[in-house]
């Protein structure tokens, strides 16, 4: 689906967008889609060996190496010329120590913030950040989740040791503080947004990653995954990195935190829908006590900038997104 043209245009077509940690699942459909629009792509990896210009096999892609990203000054040449920044790389450990975790994501936000202020072609800035910024889900529970949604509770894991998804969801939450406190502090000269997304599911680019891994796990029978992501939102990752590219180039989106959450969910639709789609294989049986997301969530402008930028009319949903999954493991 092609890109719309809209007088909120900010970066015009053949503008360079700087994507972080381009092999990872939701930031290597981001490149895709940017390609696809028009844009050149400068990506970033951590290793030469997966710069991604294999996959992508475009004259707009470039892959660079920045092996330490939280260190000072560590984006400084990736960022020369760039128009927008869309940082979708995370520290990769998964680790109970908070040292290990979240300093140095926070510390990447101060570094990629601190090169983009030294050039001046930048005009806009988003920050992947995680519904685990916003909240722990709570199944069978009402709750609202908005833009002043913080997951306080795991804020001791900031700086005390603990299971390492409560660690990880700390880093998510400090740094996506980081953004904000950065930008409240210098206001720079570029837009800031964050966009903060729930649970990805669809299309796989390259080898993908153990986050585009999960649903595959649990069509192989191993139910480990389940307990790591209880009842809670999906969204398509095509529709997550269409919403990247739109907080990135919307002259009219400025300091919002973009809720990309579309429909709730649970393993056991997941399932359900497995014995659909694959009616001659035995899968796990159901868990009657996985209990529902019942949560309301402030996902309009999502859903705006998909239509806006897309003349998509709702999300897509969790039978397609899997379909979409497997249709793109079969293409690898």
């Amino acid at each position: 689906m092609a890109l719309h043209d809209n007088p909120n245009h900010a970066l015009p077509k053949d503008s360079l967008i700087l994507v972080t940690g381009v092999s990872g699942y939701i930031a290597s459909n981001i490149v895709f889609e940017a390609l696809e629009a028009g844009y050149r792509v400068r990506g970033t990896t951590r290793s030469a060996g997966k710069t991604m210009t294999d996959v992508f096999q475009s004259s707009k892609y470039e892959g660079v190496v920045v092996a330490h990203m939280d260190k000072e000054g560590a984006f400084d040449d990736a960022v020369k010329g760039v128009h927008a920044i869309i940082h979708a790389a995370s520290p990769t450990q998964w680790s109970s120590d908070p040292e290990e975790v979240v300093r140095p994501a926070v510390n990447s936000i101060k570094s990629i913030m601190t090169s983009a202020m030294k050039e001046p072609t930048v005009r806009s800035f988003v920050y992947t950040s995680s519904s685990a910024a916003a909240i722990t889900p709570k199944p069978n529970q009402e709750y609202t989740i908005n833009k002043d949604s913080w997951n306080t509770e795991v804020e001791a894991y900031t700086t005390e040791k603990g299971d390492p998804a409560l660690v990880y969801s700390a880093s998510k939450m400090q740094a996506e503080h980081a953004v904000w406190d950065f930008a409240k502090q210098h206001n720079p000269n570029f837009v800031v947004n964050t966009v903060v997304p729930n649970f990805n599911i669809g299309r796989i680019i390259g080898k993908g990653s153990n986050s585009s891994n999960v649903i595959l796990d649990v069509f192989r029978g191993n139910a480990s995954f389940m307990a790591t992501f209880p009842p809670q939102y999906m969204i398509d990752v095509v529709e997550d990195a269409r919403i990247h590219l739109a907080a990135a180039i919307d002259c009219t989106v400025v300091n919002e935190r973009i809720f990309a959450f579309a429909y709730p969910y649970n393993w056991n639709d997941v399932l359900d829908i497995f014995r659909e789609l694959w009616p001659d294989k035995d899968f796990m049986r159901n868990n009657p006590e996985l209990g529902r997301d019942i949560s309301r969530v402030d996902n309009a402008l999502s859903l705006k900038l998909l239509r806006k930028w897309y003349g998509t009319e709702s999300y897509t949903d969790l039978k397609e997104s899997i379909k979409q999954q497997f249709r793109s493991i079969q293409e690898l």
